[in-house]
């Protein structure tokens, strides 16, 4: 008899801890939805904010070199501003980066940082390259203007292409494919003219990838 009713209660907490098929797949989107917010690194919000530091920034130094016959150059004010800039975007990627990856650990944590020291290392190649430049003659036209604007675009684009590729990340590779178009393009509009068409240029891409951001965002939640 007793034997009976443990197992009639097995059979019922058997049938109790069942998950309903809708129930389950309900719950997997939502899980899936709440992954890919928590590790999304670069939110819309924060690209419109990067959109607008590249006008800003660049826009500053255009307006400062506009009418220099001949061109030496950017003033230092102009220079300071767009390094405030760009602390300022490393810090709000900081911020963000570090809660969207809050709790990852192992292979994950250190692909992320072997991404970090691949950009970090073409950054600091490129700024070291441009006094190379200098050191072998180049006039001011090409190591103040063409080379510093497009230069970085062009290396870090192209390696963020290559590992947005490697990924099959489409989005950020056609992201960055535009990044080093436009950076290959605007050298061609001379020292002075490149900075405002990256500005205006980066600008229009920032914010055409958050568009497709909020966008891809919306599609999620509707699934």
């Amino acid at each position: 008899m007793n034997e009976r009713h443990g197992t009639d209660e097995a059979a019922a907490d058997d049938a109790g801890g069942e998950l309903d098929p809708r129930e389950a797949a309900t719950l997997l989107q939502q899980t899936r939805r709440q992954a890919q917010r928590q590790f999304e690194l670069s939110p819309p919000l924060l690209t419109l904010i990067r959109a607008a530091v590249v006008l800003v920034a660049y826009g500053v130094v255009w307006l400062s070199v506009r009418g220099q016959r001949p061109y030496v150059g950017p003033s230092l004010g102009a220079i300071a501003a767009v390094y405030t800039a760009v602390i300022v975007v490393i810090v709000l990627s900081a911020a963000v980066f570090q809660r969207a990856t809050s709790g990852v650990s192992g292979r994950s944590r250190r692909q992320q940082g072997a991404y970090g020291l691949a950009f970090g290392t073409a950054w600091v190649a490129v700024g070291v390259f441009q006094g190379a430049l200098y050191y072998d003659g180049a006039s001011h036209a090409i190591v103040y203007g063409v080379f510093p604007a497009a230069g970085q675009l062009l290396v870090i684009g192209s390696a963020a292409a290559a590992m947005a590729a490697a990924r099959e990340d489409w989005r950020t590779l056609g992201l960055a494919i535009a990044v080093v178009a436009l950076a290959t393009g605007s050298a061609f509009a001379g020292p002075v003219g490149v900075w405002g068409v990256i500005a205006v240029g980066g600008c229009l891409i920032g914010i055409g990838y958050a568009a497709v951001q909020a966008w891809q965002r919306r599609v999620t939640a509707r699934a």
